[in-house]
């Protein structure tokens, strides 16, 4: 967005474009939240068979359910943002040509 005197004036090409990298950062974020899902699957039991691996064990789906459900409401903000800035970069597309006089060429 550019300030003037007069308001602003927003470049939706811009907001398209970071509206695509945060679409991409977002696909990001789910390939490594089930990269890491798949891990704490191949690696249990998490620790051996002492104290320490049994109350881990215990806690572990706590633990992962805390974490998983951090990483999910991170990665639905990062998308909400996306939405929003799509949203807004086709509300500033439609308006720029709002106020055009259609050519009266051929009448």
């Amino acid at each position: 967005m550019t300030a003037s005197g007069d308001g602003y004036y927003a470049e939706w090409a811009d907001l398209r474009r970071r509206a695509s990298q945060y679409g991409e950062e977002r696909d990001f974020l789910r390939e490594r939240r089930d990269e890491l899902w798949q891990a704490f699957l191949r690696e249990s039991p998490p620790l051996g068979d002492d104290q320490y691996g049994a109350e881990l064990e215990k806690r572990l789906p706590g633990i992962m359910d805390g974490l998983f459900t951090a990483f999910d409401a991170y990665i639905d903000e990062i998308g909400g943002v996306r939405e929003r800035l799509s949203a807004g970069a086709a509300t500033y597309e439609g308006a720029e040509g709002a106020g055009t006089i259609p050519s009266s060429r051929g009448v």
